[in-house]
Formats: structure tokens, C-alpha cells, sequence
């Protein structure tokens, strides 16, 4: 009985002794055989990966410049078939959240030369990359597309007012100054502003626009100051013969004739009409500023 006590407290002991003094410190683990394999896998893993990661930002860069070079190829290729081209239809479509809506087609030929010179103009933007655009600008992008006299189609989409992609090209981003002013006067707006008087929705009109010239919204400012000086009358008169212009502002047009003399007519959107006289030297700068 006192043997097998012996033998059991020896056991004990043997195995606090184990417990206690058998646990490994720190430095002793760090020194361990086991644990500088351990830390030489892993350094050899970490190297694995930088060099991967090296080879896959190299082939990255690789593919960019590839889009980048490829992309002006084929815009100079592109340009060079719009110069040669003659455009006789432009259609124009607002996208919002991948939607297309709020369509208008114009035949008019300062419009559709415009939106050609945007294309024959445009230059690339570095740093600046599709997946941006689409982050910033989502609720305003405009769909272009010019249609030659052998019905060939050149599209691309604008980006806020100034930034291109071009629907065969769609890696690399390109900008024309003012490119979405053709949208912003000809497509309605998603929620149309009201205006106390015609004149006031002139002064905001995008574009002012005649079968022989393409004017923008400093014209049609100055203009609309330049009416405010004019006199209302009561005389109606047939303005088919007289010239017009027609102010577009977000999709609605305010057209303004003017006769051979300081008569002038005011059509607003609704299609009433309004007649007033200006003063000689008045009436001739609106036709200086219009011309």
C-alpha cells in the first residue's frame, strides 16, 4: 500500500514538473528548428506573391497601353471617316440608370456638324478610367450617334458635359469642351423648371439654333436682356416669311422671328404667340448677336 502511494505521488510530481517547467518560452519556440521552417515557407510565399503581383500590375500595365494605343488607332481612323463623311441625321438619347429615354433626331445641319467636330476634336484623358464615369456621372450621360448619307452609325456616350467614350473604343475615356450641350438643349429634362415669362426660359436655353448657325446660351442671355426693352402690341401678322430662331432650353423651344424691319414675334412652347417693336438701335443688335 505505502509503494503504490510512492509510486502514485511520484507520478504527480512527474507530471507538474512536466506541466510547469516543460512549457516552452517564447525565445525557445522562436529558435525552434519547426518554426524557422516555418518562417522560411512563409518568406518564400511572400516572395511568391509580391513577384505574382509584380507579373500580374506588369501585364495590367501592358493591356492598358495596348487599349490606350489601340484606342487612338482607332479614333484616328474613326476621325478621319466622319471628316470624309457627310452627316445627314444626329440622334440624341438621355440615359439614366442604364436606361435609354427621351429620345430627339435632328437633321439640322449646324447641329450635325457640331456633334461632328466633337468627334473629329476629341482627345484622350489619362488617368481617368469607363468604371469612373459611370461612378460620377450615372444620371447624366447622353447617347450620340451620326448617321452619313450611306446610313453608317458613329456612336458614343457623353459623360457629364465633357467626357467621351466612344462605343467602338470602350476602354479609354476622351473629352470634348462642351460636348453634352447638345443633349442639355435638345432632350427634355427629367423635371422641367418652371419660368415666369418666355423670355425668362430663353435666357436658359442650351442652344440657339437656325438652319445656317449653332449659337449657345451667352447668345440667348444676351438676347433675352436685349427683349426686355421691347414694347408689346396688339397687332397680329403672318411670321412664316420672317427669321427665325429657336431658343431650346432642356427640350422645349421658344422660337423668336424677327421681320425685315424692328417687328419681332415671341412663339412659346405652347405655340402661342406674342408680337412686340424695338427700338432701331435695339433691333439691331439682337440681329448682330443673332446673325
Amino acid at each position: 500500500m505505502r509503494k503504490r502511494m510512492m509510486t502514485l505521488s511520484l507520478l504527480i510530481c512527474v507530471s507538474f514538473a512536466l506541466s510547469a517547467c516543460g512549457k516552452a518560452s517564447k525565445q525557445e519556440i522562436i529558435e525552434s528548428e519547426y518554426y524557422q521552417k516555418l518562417q522560411d515557407q512563409n518568406e518564400k510565399l511572400t516572395q511568391d506573391l509580391k513577384k505574382s503581383r509584380a507579373r500580374e500590375d506588369s501585364l495590367d500595365k501592358k493591356i492598358k497601353e495596348i487599349h490606350e494605343y489601340t484606342g487612338d488607332q482607332k479614333l484616328a481612323s474613326y476621325k478621319k471617316e466622319v471628316a470624309d463623311s457627310t452627316i445627314s441625321k444626329t440622334d440624341f438619347v438621355r440615359i439614366q440608370k442604364g436606361k435609354s429615354f427621351r429620345s430627339f433626331a435632328v437633321t439640322n445641319e449646324p447641329v450635325c456638324s457640331y456633334v461632328k467636330n466633337i468627334v473629329k476634336n476629341a482627345y484622350r484623358i489619362i488617368g481617368l478610367t469607363v468604371t469612373d464615369l459611370r461612378e460620377n456621372y450615372s444620371g447624366s450621360i447622353y447617347s450620340y450617334a451620326l448617321i452619313d448619307e450611306d446610313n453608317t452609325t458613329y456612336e458614343f456616350k457623353v459623360y457629364g458635359s465633357s467626357y467621351i467614350v466612344f462605343d467602338s473604343i470602350p476602354e479609354n475615356v476622351y473629352c470634348f469642351d462642351n460636348a453634352g450641350v447638345i443633349g442639355d438643349g435638345l432632350i427634355d429634362a427629367e423635371n422641367e423648371k418652371i419660368y415666369a415669362s418666355s423670355i425668362d426660359r430663353m435666357k436658359d436655353a442650351a442652344l440657339v439654333v437656325t438652319d445656317q448657325d449653332l449659337k449657345f446660351n451667352d447668345t440667348a442671355i444676351k438676347t433675352a436682356n436685349l427683349l426686355e426693352k421691347a414694347k408689346k402690341t396688339k397687332e397680329k401678322q403672318d411670321v412664316s416669311k420672317w427669321t427665325e430662331y429657336r431658343f431650346y432650353t432642356q427640350g422645349t423651344v421658344t422660337k423668336l422671328s424677327l421681320s425685315d424691319s424692328k417687328e419681332l414675334c415671341i412663339t412659346d412652347k405652347t405655340g402661342s404667340q406674342e408680337f412686340y417693336t424695338v427700338s432701331e438701335k435695339t433691333f439691331s443688335k439682337i440681329k448682330k448677336l443673332l446673325k
